[in-house]
């Protein structure tokens, strides 16, 4: 009976486990990742609410929530007149508004939180999300759109800030100075296709500037921030109609506003800033060269330039290429004079700028500048004494191990040859003692020393220069040679090009009757007519020209010592063997200027660029009515980029908000029917009309 009820109580104890087991607790598995923002589920007041008295505001949403980056995210409109911004708390699932200050009567308010907004496990953001209520008895809910782009590349810009200005705060009709001093009325932000929606707008005049604020203080700081201006004013009610929807969701990207026409269009440009004229360094970075940065991209004025104790005929000026930059090469006329130069030299020097009240006056400064021979090979050693006995007792020990194993290596040869005469075995020491051995081993034990590596590297000549040109060479580029010193003298007596053409091979010896058709044929050298051109102003390049002949071959021969620069430093001989491009295997585009009604005073910069925006081929001061061919393109497709160039001085200009001047025009030649792209075939023409009143009247 027990053994029975023993088999009843085993039982009853497996059942239970097996209960217990299926009943355990085990970790969740979840389900798909979050990935939608929070949603807001009540606000305090309404959303678009009027006649709002109070100070906080506060939304509610469906999940916890998180703020970030909300200094640069969070944008009131209109700003309080102190430039305060209301409080932002959050509290769980709700963040609380508070203003600092009593927000102004009759007035409507849009709080623009951007992407700040995120829930607080996942991070998705709540974008573009805007509370609009009204301290009146009703809301201003006229509306403008517009598309904020950058005035080079014409792409449309992220982020950017619309500041709407009432018109009649515009009291200096000749300068600009609205953005700096007036309080904007209203402010609005572009998404991520460049498009704004001002939505909260009164029937009356706007000026309205765009900026792109990098810091994010949302004031815009000349030289800092990109701006852009409109030239005229503008009133919601007399704007023409536009369409607007959103386009869904497409693969990664999300869903899209879209407005059909925007009604305001501006250009991006980063204003050259305003500076006082100042010397902001001096350096001397070859022993030869001076260089002076200035504060202004404006050419420097300088009035005088005295070096103390030197002879100020032997310095050349150079302008550097921004403006902002001056060099001043030193020349003696004699390599004694140069190499005595002092590794310091002073130079009293004065300059045009301008005072408090931006009047020009003369300020005289003493530059001193030094040049440092810096060794790139040497180590830096410390100079102390610890370090001095660590570095000898270092040395000593890897002598004593070099002789070590030259000492073995003559051993293991000695007792060879001990050997191989008969001789007993003997030790090592032995072997040493034996004087007769010494004559027959070749292995110099006295050697205990490296071999210095500088000595088989062979010292690199200082004289460089850098050659301008293809293999093939575009015969309309010619040969440019670039130095890094201005050139004393050339010679151009000793250059020689000759134009290499296939000759008749060798005559046969008298014990052959033929020639095989492996055996190479001479090269016929016929010396070939060029010009030599030095620049001028630089004397940094030299342009070396010829009637160049396509698909045949040219030899370069420049000997040494044909160019001295100033340092007395010569070239090393130069050769090279290149042929000339052969225009039928490259595609050649014909650019055909049309006037129409354009302005004839401007000029026009034609750059030809590939699909990815580098450019091929520029051409600068074109003039309307004119044709330009632009040859020796590889076949492929390109871009016509066109720059209007208003005061004809080959290089695009940026705007001046002050002086309301716009930044130069760029345009993107396009077919109407064939869109953008230019094929470039293999001796092919392909002609392209561009009129360019047509061109610039597109938006």
């Amino acid at each position: 009976m027990q053994s029975v009820q023993l088999r009843y109580w085993i039982f009853a104890v497996l059942v239970s486990a097996v209960f217990v087991q299926c009943a355990s607790i085990a970790q969740p598995q979840g389900g798909p990742r979050d990935s939608l923002p929070p949603l807001i589920v009540s606000t305090t007041p309404q959303q678009r609410a009027t006649d709002f008295k109070g100070k906080r505001i506060v939304l509610n949403f469906n999940e916890y929530i998180t703020l970030q980056d909300q200094q640069k995210e969070f944008v009131v409109s209109p700003p309080a007149a102190d430039n305060s911004k209301p409080t932002l708390t959050v509290k769980g699932r709700s963040i609380q508004v508070d203003f600092q200050n009593q927000p102004d009567s009759a007035t409507t308010y849009r709080l623009d939180f951007g992407n700040a907004i995120a829930d607080n496990n996942e991070g998705n953001r709540l974008g573009n999300y805007a509370f609009i209520f009204s301290t009146g008895p009703q809301l201003d809910t006229l509306m403008m759109s517009g598309l904020v782009r950058d005035a080079q590349t014409r792409d449309s810009v992220i982020g950017a800030m619309l500041f709407f200005f009432d018109a009649r705060l515009d009291s200096l009709p000749d300068q600009d100075s609205t953005l700096f001093n007036a309080r904007p009325d209203a402010i609005f932000r572009t998404d991520s296709s460049g498009l704004f929606l001002a939505d909260i707008l009164k029937d009356k005049d706007y000026r309205v500037y765009a900026i792109l604020d990098k810091n994010g203080n949302q004031r815009y700081e000349s030289g800092s921030d990109y701006v852009a201006m409109l030239d005229t004013t503008y009133n919601p009610t007399r704007m023409p109609d536009f369409d607007m929807w959103i386009e869904p969701a497409s693969g990664k990207r999300g869903p899209r506003r879209q407005i059909d026409p925007p009604q305001l269009l501006f250009d991006l440009f980063m204003e050259e800033p305003i500076r006082r004229q100042t010397i902001l360094g001096s350096s001397r970075p070859e022993r030869q060269k001076l260089e002076i940065v200035f504060n202004s991209i404006e050419q420097a004025q300088i009035v005088s330039f005295a070096p103390v104790g030197l002879d100020s005929t032997w310095f050349r000026r150079e302008n550097g290429i921004k403006g902002d930059t001056v060099w001043y090469w030193i020349a003696p006329p004699t390599q004694e004079e140069a190499a005595a130069l002092q590794d310091t030299i002073r130079v009293n020097i004065s300059y045009m700028t301008q005072d408090s009240l931006w009047q020009p006056q003369v300020k005289s400064e003493l530059l001193t500048f030094t040049h440092r021979i810096v060794d790139p090979t040497a180590r830096r050693r410390p100079t102390t004494a610890a370090a001095d006995s660590i570095r000898q007792a270092r040395e000593a020990k890897r002598k004593a191990k070099r002789a070590a194993r030259l000492q073995k290596k003559w051993i293991r040869m000695a007792r060879k040859i001990s050997r191989r005469r008969g001789d007993p075995k003997r030790t090592d020491a032995e072997l040493l003692a034996d004087t007769t051995l010494f004559k027959q081993v070749d292995v110099d034990t006295t050697q205990t020393e490296r071999p210095n590596r500088d000595e088989s590297i062979p010292q690199k000549n200082p004289f460089s220069f850098n050659v301008k040109a293809a293999n093939p060479l575009n015969p309309e580029n010619h040969i440019r040679l670039e130095f890094d010193y201005p050139l004393r003298s050339v010679d151009v007596s000793r250059i020689q090009l000759t134009k290499v053409s296939e000759g008749q091979s060798a005559l046969p010896s008298r014990d052959r009757q033929t020639v095989t058709a492996a055996e190479p044929s001479e090269k016929l050298h016929t010396p070939e007519p060029f010009t030599v051109e030095v620049d001028s102003i630089t004397r940094r390049a030299v342009t070396i020209r010829a009637n160049w002949k396509a698909d045949d071959e040219y030899n370069l021969l420049i000997p040494d010592s044909v160019f001295r620069n100033i340092a007395f430093q010569a070239n090393d001989t130069l050769e090279s063997t290149f042929k000339v491009a052969d225009s039928s295997k490259f595609g050649i585009v014909i650019l055909d200027l049309q006037a129409g009604t354009g302005n004839s005073d401007y000029e026009y910069i034609l750059e030809l660029q590939t699909t990815g925006g580098k450019t091929v081929q520029r051409i600068k001061h074109a003039v309307a009515g004119e044709s330009y061919r632009l040859r020796y393109l590889p076949a492929g497709t390109y871009w016509l980029r066109v720059t209007e160039d208003r005061n004809r001085n080959g290089e695009w200009d940026t705007g001046d908000l002050v002086k309301r001047r716009q930044a130069e025009r760029i345009r993107l030649w396009e077919h109407p029917l064939n869109g953008r792209d230019i094929l470039a075939k293999e001796n092919w023409d392909v002609g392209v009309v561009v009129d360019l009143t047509e061109l610039f009247s597109q938006p």
